[in-house]
């Protein structure tokens, strides 16, 4: 409370700089609870299980005290006192309260790898590291940014694999997969369409009453209003068009071979 007392000072209250009071009082603020979670952690050796203590390579690791080391927290820096057990088999060395707390082969706490974590995905690195002192008040730099999501997302591909399973295992998967796409037209009446096509030029705008179709809107216009006069519009429409086509092409190919025909008489 002194120091909060100290920062607001005798001055009025209207003349106070309220962003940097916001931001001197949090910062006292995580601090003494960085202290008190410090002095409570380091207070506590039961960490020190005995002599010993199995390694993974199987030997047999030893005590061979206490090791100290800074850890980044969402509370901000701690300095930490834990149990070391060396093994003379494999050379290396574990401190059980690092595995117990989440702290193993990392100087990140889980909350702040979690912050990490989540701008690593959102943002770049060296944003990420800005947005983590901005927002947070955690000095966390761009490099171990990147390394920790990466870390991350190779856990979390190594998760996947291991868990994700094939919705029938007890099925053999087939050699070659297929992936089919249907689609479909759905017939709009000239009236419905406008305003929902795109814009047509004036210029060709122009030139749509140098053609009226025979059966406009693919009806009879005796019973363009009927289903039976659209179903028979479309059937009607459908042999029109194969029948001009045809003869289109049947011309053509009278006017190939003819020209072909006085080619060879040459």
């Amino acid at each position: 409370m002194q120091e909060i007392e100290a920062l607001l000072g005798r001055q009025a209250v209207d003349a106070l700089d309220m962003e940097a009071l916001e931001m001197s009082v949090r910062q006292q603020a995580l601090q003494l609870a960085a202290r008190a979670v410090e002095q409570r952690l380091n207070a506590d050796t039961s960490d020190n299980a005995g002599p010993s203590l199995p390694c993974s390579c199987g030997g047999e690791a030893r005590y061979a005290g206490r090791r100290s080391k800074h850890f980044h927290s969402a509370l901000g820096s701690l300095h930490l006192q834990r149990a070391y057990y060396h093994c003379p088999s494999c050379g290396g060395g574990f401190c059980p309260r690092d595995r117990s707390l989440g702290l193993e082969n990392s100087s990140l706490s889980p909350a702040v790898t979690r912050m990490v974590g989540t701008v690593g995905a959102l943002v770049s690195f060296q944003e990420g590291s800005t947005l983590l002192q901005e927002l947070a008040g955690v000095a966390v730099d761009a490099k171990q940014v990147e390394r920790t999501a990466e870390d991350l997302g190779a856990e979390i591909a190594d998760d996947e694999r291991q868990d994700t399973q094939p919705a029938h295992d007890h099925l053999p998967l087939p050699a070659t997969l297929y992936l089919g796409i249907d689609g479909t037209g759905i017939p709009l009446r000239a009236e419905e369409l406008q305003g929902l096509v795109g814009f047509v030029p004036a210029g060709f705008a122009s030139l749509s009453n140098l053609w009226q179709a025979p059966l406009p809107d693919y009806g009879l216009p005796a019973l363009s209003d009927t289903f039976l006069g659209q179903s028979l519009g479309y059937y009607t429409s459908a042999i029109i068009g194969a029948v001009l086509c045809g003869g289109v092409f049947i011309l053509i190919g009278r006017a190939l071979t003819r020209n072909a025909d006085k080619n060879e008489e040459k």
